[in-house]
Formats: C-alpha cells, sequence, structure tokens
C-alpha cells in the first residue's frame, strides 16, 4: 500500500526476505527479545537486543535502512522526549553536570539522572525495534493466526484485526483528501492551508465511515459471521532460522558474563 510517496509497514511485512521464516517462531523469537529487553534491565543487554533487531530487519529482511530509520521517527521522537523529561531536573541543582536557569528555578542534569535517562530511553528502543521485527515481517493476519493458536479471547482478535485495517482506511482517506486538496492549489498560503486542514478533518470521518461500512459489507460477501478467519501458508522451522536465535543467545551470555565481570 503506498501512501504518497512512501510505502507503510504493512507492506513491508510482505516484501521482506523473512517473510517465508515460521510465523511462530518470528513472534516467539520477537516476544523473547521484548521480555529479555525489559526483564534484565542492562544496558548491555539493551545495545546488544538493538543491533541484533536492526541486524535482521536490515540486514536480513532486506528492508531499506532509510525506510527503517524513517518508520521509527515516530516512536523515537516519543522515546527522546521521555528520555529528556528524565534527565531534565528541576530544584537547586547542587552537584550537577550542567545547570541553566529555568523562570523561578533551575533546570539542571546530575549525573545519577543522565544514566537513567540513556538507560530508560536505550531499553525503549530496544524494545520497539524486537515488536519492529515481528511487525516488518509478518503480516497482521498471521500474528493474528499466531495469538489464535495460544487461545487469545476471539473477541480481542477481532478488535486488532478491524482496528488495524481501520487505521489504513483512515490514512489512505486522508491522504486522498490532501492531494485533492494539493492538486487545488489548498495549501497555496498559510491562511489557505488553515481553511484546507479544517474541510480535511470535517470530511475525514464521513469518509471514512462510509468506507468501514463498504469494508464490512465485502467482509460479509465473503462469508464473515463474526470470526475473521485468514489463510495461513505451512512454513517449516528451519536450521537456519534457528542459527540467529542461537546467535542472539550467545551474545546475550557473553553480555551477561562481561557485567558480571565488571559487577
Amino acid at each position: 500500500m503506498h501512501r504518497g510517496h512512501e510505502i507503510s509497514a504493512d507492506t513491508y511485512s510482505y516484501l521482506s526476505a523473512l517473510r517465508e521464516w515460521n510465523t511462530t517462531y518470528k513472534v516467539a523469537f520477537s516476544v523473547g527479545a521484548l521480555v529479555t529487553v525489559v526483564a534484565a534491565d542492562s544496558v548491555g543487554v539493551s545495545v546488544v537486543t538493538l543491533l541484533f533487531m536492526l541486524f535482521l530487519s536490515v540486514g536480513v529482511g532486506k528492508i531499506p535502512v532509510g525506510d527503517y530509520f524513517r518508520l521509527m521517527k515516530i516512536p523515537l521522537a516519543f522515546i527522546l522526549l521521555g528520555g529528556a523529561a528524565i534527565t531534565a531536573q528541576f530544584g537547586s541543582g547542587a552537584d550537577s553536570l550542567f545547570r541553566t536557569r529555568f523562570f523561578l528555578t533551575n533546570l539542571y542534569v546530575t549525573q545519577s539522572s543522565l544514566t537513567l535517562g540513556i538507560h530508560v530511553t536505550l531499553k525503549a528502543f530496544s524494545a520497539v525495534s524486537a515488536l519492529y521485527l515481528m511487525t516488518l515481517s509478518t503480516p497482521m493476519g498471521e500474528i493474528i493466526s499466531v495469538f489464535r493458536k495460544i487461545r487469545v479471547p476471539v473477541l480481542i482478535l477481532e478488535l486488532m484485526h478491524l482496528i488495524y485495517r481501520y487505521i489504513f482506511i483512515l490514512s489512505e482517506t486522508n491522504q486522498r483528501q490532501k492531494d485533492a486538496a494539493g492538486s487545488r492549489l489548498g495549501y497555496c498560503d498559510l491562511k489557505t492551508s488553515l481553511r484546507t486542514f479544517s474541510g480535511e478533518l470535517a470530511n475525514l470521518l464521513i469518509l471514512s465511515m462510509k468506507k468501514a461500512e463498504t469494508y464490512y459489507d465485502a467482509m460479509e460477501a465473503r462469508g464473515y459471521e463474526g470470526n475473521a478467519l485468514f489463510w495461513e501458508e505451512k512454513r517449516p522451522l528451519t536450521a537456519g532460522q534457528l542459527r540467529y536465535a542461537g546467535l542472539y543467545l550467545a551474545l546475550l551470555l557473553g553480555t551477561f558474563c562481561l557485567i558480571g565481570r565488571r559487577g
């Protein structure tokens, strides 16, 4: 699915070279890496996981590195803002590394707040990269099939699928409105842009609701009765796939040994 000149994450899940990997293995690997990063609470583990997930998605999955970081921009912005909020402190600022006047108080950074901010930022970034490995290599229908195998309630799976699809309906509708407005010089100056933007917002919900109704009618025409079933190809788990899990575990083991020696 193209959005203007960009390709969505959903499209990469079909284009990735990891597409042919065993689906259950990919989901388990990604979730396992996520749990490891959170449970280990270690900068070393976060860095190893971040680099390894980047290697799998870009190096093995063949996703262009520029597109990978473009997809990371939004979560990265929130993560960096959160890290900055943790790092910055307000008060007298005694024994601080950096301090500046901020209205009636001081804004300062201490060694401990800087360390904590970097730690939390790396952990969050690593967790997101683990989830990106799953979403950029596995279509949503196959992820839902894995959740169905582990007995996740059908109602939750239905909501996951419908909400996921509705995001793309909203995005596509908004992009078409922008293209139409741009072709009519709807963004030629600030005043016109504001009027165009308000008009887009007013029409977006109505158009999206109509598209959603069409989407639901299409599902019913294909036999939908409240339980969406997806075609799932049988993909064997190979030794080559397991090799990457072994390499990741070896790197984690080496990291824990290094931490233990320094501790």
